[in-house]
C-alpha cells in the first residue's frame, strides 16, 4: 500500500490540494470572474463534483453540466443552485440531421465555454461532434470568447508519466467542499445521496486540446487563461485613442473596486462593491452607445451578465432589497398598466429614494413618475403603486420590446440605480400536470367489433401564483383509441387560491394500440400556450385477487397510492394510531412504502404486533428505504445498504421463485430494461431471507423471509418508478407482490 501512495504522488503533474473553505465562493468571486468550464457527462452518478466545486470556489468559475439523451424531439431543461453560478442543462436530441446545431445554439447563446471537462472516458459520438464544434474554429472572427482547453478524465493508472495531465486529490477536496456539495446537488439531482459521492483518491484529467501555446506542465485547468478579461476586451475591441483609455480605465476599477470590497469588511466593503457597480454600469451604459461594440453580441451579452451579476451583489451588500412589478389588467377602456415598487432597507444604513422613472420604449423621453425624495430607514419598507395612461397598441401582447422603469437611488455619498425590465406580456407562471403522471388499463375484452369499456377518470392539477386571476383554457391530445369524456375546457381561475384540480373522464376502445402511448394537455391563456404536460398510458393487466385486502403507509411519492387504485385492488392507507390499535386481520397484505416510517413515529411500538401478524399468515411488503431505516421495527434483520448497479450486475438466484411466477411469469430482461448504466438501487442486507435477485457484494434486492405461516417481502428494486414508466414487467411483479 505505501508504495502504491508513493507512486501516485510522484508522478510528474501538479497534485493540486489547497486548504479550501467548505463554504461557498464570497459572492463578490462570481461577480468578475469571465471563466466557465463544461462538463459532459452521461451517468450522474460519477460526476466529479469535487473538481467542479473546486473551480467554482478557487475561481469564481461558472459551472455548465450538460446531459444529452436522444428522445423523439429536441428539448432542453435547466436548472440551477442559486447564486453560485452552477447550471444544469438535459438535453433530448433527436436522431435527425440539424439537432446538434439546435443543441449549439440552445447552449452557446451568448458565449463559448473556456474549458470543456469529459467526464467519463467512454466515447460518445454526440459529445465528440459538440467539442469538434466548439474547437474547429478558434480563431473565428465572429466570436470574441473561445473554448481553449478540453480535458478529459482518465483512469489514474494509465499513462501516468503525461506532463500535460492535471492531478487532483479528490478525496481531500471531496471533505472539503462537502458541506456544499450536500446542500446544493439535491437542487440539481433530488435522489443525490452523499455516502455513495466520495470520490477516489485521485483525480486524473488528460489535456487532449489547447488553443494556447504549449507551456509544459500544466499546473492547473485554468493556467494561461485570464479569469478577468474585461480589460483585454476593450483595449483589444475599442480602437486607439481616448475612449479607449477610458473604457480600460473604468475595466481596471471594477476590478480594483472589488479586490478591495473582498479585503475589508462592514460598512467599507459595501462602499467597495457599490463603487465597482457604478464604474461597470457606466461602462455597460458607453458600451451600449458605442456603434462598434454594440454590433458585436457577444460583447453586450458578456456586459449585460457581468453588469447584472454584480449590481446583485452589490445591493445585497448595502442590504438593499428591489422589486419592481408590471401589472396589466383588463378593463372595458382596454388594458391598465399599473407599476408596483417595492424598496427595503435590510442593512444597517438608511437608504434614498430620489426618484422613480419610465422609461417607454417609444420615445427617448424618460417619465418622471415621483420626484419626492425618501428615507427608508434600516429595516424598514417603502411600497407605492403607480397607475400610468399607455396607448393600448403600445400594450399588444405580440410587440418585442419592453417595458422598463428605473429608481435612482443613493446610499451615503455614492449613487445607484437600479432597473425592472419586463416584458409587455410576460408568461403567467402556471404549470399544468397530469396526476399521476402514467395511467394503465386493463386489458380489454376479445371482441371483432370495437367496443368501449368502461370509463376512466384521470385527474390534471393546474398550479398558479395566488395574485393571477383569468381565464384559462384547457385543450387534450389523445391517442387513438382514447376518447376523453365531457370536462369543462374553459375555466375561470379565482385570485388567491394556487391550485385547481381537472377530472377527466375517458374510456378506451379496441382500437386503442399496444404499448405506451402519450397524450398531451395544454394550458391556454387566450391564444397563447402557457403550459403543457403528457402523459403516458398502456393496456397492462395488474389482477390483484378480489379477496386480497391491503393497508398500506404511503410512500414518499404517493405513487403507491396511485398503483393501488389503478390495479382496482381493495386498500385503505393506515394511520399512526391505526398501528397500534387496528385489527391487522382484516388485511392480507400490509405493504409498508419507501421512507414511510418518518410519519410512522408508532410503526417501532408496533413490532411485536406486525410479528403476530405474520406468524399467523399475513404478508408484509416493504419497499427500498433509505439508510436511516430503523432496525428494529421488524422480527427479521433488514439493514439497507445502497449499491450502484446496473442489470449486468444483478443475479437472479431463483428463476422459479412463486413471486416471479404467480400469477405473472416475470422475465428478468424486459423487467430490468432501464438499468442500461450503473445507479443508485437500494439493496439491503436481509436475514433470515430466500433471496432471489441478488447484488455482487450480497445485498438483496428481491427477497422473502417466511415466518410461521406468514411472510415478509423486501423489494429494493425501484418497482414503481418503473411502473410509472409502465415498464410491463414492474406491473405484473407488483401484482405478484400484492398476490403472494
Amino acid at each position: 500500500m505505501t508504495r502504491q501512495w508513493t507512486t501516485i504522488f510522484t508522478i510528474p503533474a501538479t497534485i493540486l490540494c489547497l486548504a479550501i473553505s467548505g463554504q461557498s465562493a464570497d459572492p463578490l468571486t462570481y461577480t468578475i470572474s469571465d471563466l466557465r468550464a463544461l462538463y459532459l457527462f452521461d451517468d450522474p452518478e460519477t460526476i466529479d463534483w469535487a473538481t467542479l466545486y473546486y473551480l467554482n470556489d478557487r475561481y469564481g468559475t461558472r459551472i455548465d453540466l450538460v446531459t444529452v439523451n436522444r428522445g423523439d424531439q429536441f428539448g432542453m431543461r435547466t436548472s440551477m443552485v442559486p447564486d453560485c453560478q452552477i447550471f444544469l442543462h438535459s438535453a433530448t436530441l433527436p436522431d435527425t440531421a440539424g439537432m446538434l446545431d439546435s443543441l449549439m445554439s440552445s447552449l452557446f447563446t451568448d458565449r463559448y465555454p473556456d474549458i470543456i471537462l469529459r467526464g467519463e472516458p467512454q466515447n460518445n459520438r454526440t459529445y465528440d461532434s459538440l467539442i469538434s464544434r466548439l474547437t474547429g474554429k478558434p480563431q473565428d472572427s465572429g466570436r470574441v470568447f473561445h473554448t481553449m482547453k478540453v480535458y478529459r478524465r482518465s483512469d489514474t493508472e494509465t499513462n501516468r508519466t503525461e506532463r500535460s495531465a492535471v492531478v487532483l486529490n479528490g478525496r481531500e477536496r471531496f471533505s472539503r467542499y462537502r458541506d456544499r456539495i450536500e446542500k446544493e446537488v439535491p437542487l440539481l439531482f433530488p435522489w443525490f445521496q452523499m455516502e455513495l459521492a466520495a470520490p477516489e483518491l485521485v483525480s486524473r484529467y488528460r489535456l487532449k486540446y489547447s488553443a494556447l501555446e504549449s507551456k509544459g506542465a500544466e499546473p492547473d485547468f485554468v493556467d494561461g487563461i485570464d479569469p478577468y478579461r474585461l480589460p483585454h476586451l476593450m483595449a483589444t475591441l475599442v480602437p486607439e485613442g481616448a475612449i479607449r483609455e477610458s473604457f480600460v480605465k473604468k475595466a481596471r476599477n471594477v476590478e480594483s473596486f472589488v479586490n478591495l470590497a473582498l479585503n475589508s469588511t462592514g460598512q467599507k466593503r459595501a462602499m467597495y462593491a457599490l463603487a465597482a457597480n457604478n464604474e461597470l454600469a457606466a461602462l455597460n451604459s458607453q458600451c451600449h452607445a458605442d456603434s462598434r461594440l454594440a454590433a458585436i453580441p457577444e460583447i453586450m451579452a458578456y456586459l449585460t451578465d457581468i453588469t447584472d451579476r454584480l449590481q446583485k451583489t452589490a445591493r445585497r451588500e448595502i442590504g438593499l432589497r428591489w422589486e419592481g412589478k408590471i401589472v396589466v389588467r383588463d378593463s372595458p377602456e382596454g388594458p391598465k398598466l399599473k407599476f408596483i415598487a417595492s424598496l427595503s432597507a435590510d442593512g444597517p444604513t438608511e437608504i434614498d429614494l430620489n426618484g422613480v422613472y419610465f422609461e417607454p420604449y417609444w420615445d427617448t423621453l424618460h417619465v418622471l413618475l415621483d420626484s419626492t425624495m425618501k428615507k427608508i430607514q434600516p429595516h424598514q419598507s417603502y411600497v407605492r403603486e403607480y397607475l400610468i395612461d399607455v396607448e393600448p397598441a403600445r400594450l399588444e401582447a405580440q410587440r418585442p420590446e419592453s417595458l422598463r422603469f428605473s429608481a435612482s437611488i443613493a446610499y451615503g455619498q455614492s449613487p445607484f440605480q437600479v432597473v425592472s425590465s419586463l416584458p409587455i406580456w410576460e408568461t403567467p407562471n402556471l404549470s399544468v400536470k397530469f396526476q399521476p403522471s402514467f395511467f394503465f388499463v386493463p386489458p380489454l375484452p376479445p371482441l371483432t367489433v370495437d367496443k368501449v369499456v368502461s370509463s376512466m377518470t384521470w385527474k390534471a392539477i393546474i398550479t398558479k401564483p395566488p395574485y393571477f386571476y383569468g381565464k384559462v383554457r384547457l385543450q387534450l391530445e389523445t391517442p387513438r383509441g382514447l376518447y376523453a369524456g365531457a370536462y369543462q375546457t374553459e375555466r375561470s381561475l379565482e385570485k388567491g387560491g394556487s391550485i385547481d384540480a381537472v377530472r377527466i373522464p375517458f374510456t378506451v376502445s379496441n382500437l386503442f394500440e399496444l404499448g405506451v402511448q402519450q397524450q398531451t394537455l395544454s394550458l391556454f391563456v387566450g391564444d397563447r400556450l402557457v403550459a403543457a404536460d403528457t402523459g403516458l398510458i398502456r393496456i397492462a393487466s395488474c389482477k390483484i385477487d378480489d379477496t386480497v385486502h391491503i393497508g398500506f403507509l404511503p410512500d414518499s411519492t404517493g405513487m403507491l397510492e396511485d398503483v393501488l387504485r389503478m390495479a382496482g385492488a381493495g386498500f385503505q392507507p393506515l394511520t399512526d394510531r391505526s398501528l397500534l390499535t387496528a385489527d391487522f386481520d382484516m388485511y392480507n397484505v400490509i405493504v409498508i412504502g419507501s421512507g414511510a416510517f418518518r410519519d410512522y413515529p408508532s410503526l417501532r411500538l408496533a413490532k411485536g404486533r406486525l410479528e403476530d401478524y405474520v406468524r399467523h399468515g399475513g404478508s408484509i411488503v416493504v419497499f427500498g428505504q433509505p439508510t436511516e431505516w430503523p432496525r428494529d421495527i421488524l422480527p427479521i434483520e433488514l439493514t439497507p445498504a445502497p449499491e450502484r448497479l446496473s442489470a449486468a450486475d444483478i443475479t437472479n438466484r431463483l428463476p422459479s421463485a412463486a413471486v416471479l411466477s404467480k400469477p405473472y411469469d416475470i422475465s428478468d430482461r424486459i423487467l430490468l430494461e432501464g438499468l442500461t448504466q450503473k445507479r443508485v438501487l437500494s439493496a439491503a442486507i436481509v436475514a433470515p431471507a430466500e433471496v432471489v435477485y441478488v447484488t455482487p457484494a450480497g445485498g438483496s434486492l428481491l427477497s422473502v423471509s417466511r415466518i410461521g405461516t406468514g411472510q415478509i417481502i423486501y423489494c429494493g428494486l425501484p418497482l414503481l418508478e418503473w411502473t410509472g414508466k409502465l415498464n410491463i414487467e414492474a406491473i405484473h411483479l407488483f401484482a405478484n407482490l400484492m398476490n403472494y
